[in-house]
């Protein structure tokens, strides 16, 4: 489950249709809706789901060869990290789910480190950034972003369940490492009675309806769950 938001200046949210897909396509429409923030500033929530697994390489991450091509850039200001991990954490205790923070420090990921942290930098729920929301102390969404001069795409992703081990076989990596398995938890995995997309949406897009004095809590479902969300 994944949701963007493409961000300019003021106006009025406008949610998108929720839309399941391919990796290319969603990866193309993301493409698209931050280049259409030149011709329209209207700010933008998406909800979407993949149809398949993809590897989505980050622009620090182009050593690894990919499953399919894509790309997430992380960037700042680290403020917009803090109010949309903010919303999601909120909105999750709201809907009863406890232990759930929002990490405030530095980001744990060091892509110029040790192959160790290269590695760990790679695997996007292994390290921490500014804003990500962490249940029990593991991650459960993740934050990226891309900017342009029109204005910067903020994209979050939550695990319904945290497999790693075919994304580390495409990496090259031990499929069974135990440190990036105890990284990350799925919210199925971690609950007995997890929310529904749907009441998720809801509520997410409820924390965010104050932003740019827009309402984006409308329409915001995203479509049944695919069988092939794991990564």
């Amino acid at each position: 489950m994944a949701a963007g938001g493409a961000v300019a200046a003021g106006g009025p949210w406008r949610v998108e249709p929720p839309v399941a897909a391919t990796p290319s396509a969603l990866v193309a429409a993301t493409e698209a809706a931050l280049e259409a923030l030149a011709r329209d500033p209207t700010p933008r929530l998406r909800w979407y789901r993949s149809t398949a697994p993809a590897l989505v390489r980050g622009r620090g991450q182009r050593g690894w060869q990919p499953a399919d091509p894509g790309a997430l850039a992380a960037g700042e200001p680290l403020a917009t990290f803090d109010r949309v991990g903010a919303a999601w954490r909120d909105a999750l205790v709201e809907l009863g789910v406890e232990d759930v923070t929002t990490h405030t420090g530095a980001s744990t990921a060091h892509r110029r480190g040790d192959a160790r942290q290269r590695l760990l930098a790679s695997v996007c729920f292994a390290t921490r950034g500014r804003g990500e929301v962490l249940l029990h102390e593991r991650k459960l969404v993740g934050l990226s972003q891309r900017r342009r001069r029109s204005g910067v795409l903020i994209q979050c992703g939550l695990l319904r369940r945290w497999r790693p081990g075919a994304l580390l076989t495409a990496v090259g990596a031990d499929p069974d490492d135990a440190e990036i398995a105890r990284a990350a938890v799925g919210l199925d995995e971690a609950l007995a009675r997890p929310p529904t997309d749907t009441a998720i949406a809801d509520a997410v897009s409820a924390r965010l309806a104050g932003w740019r004095g827009g309402d984006p809590a409308a329409s915001a479902h995203p479509p049944p769950a695919s069988p092939k969300d794991e990564l």
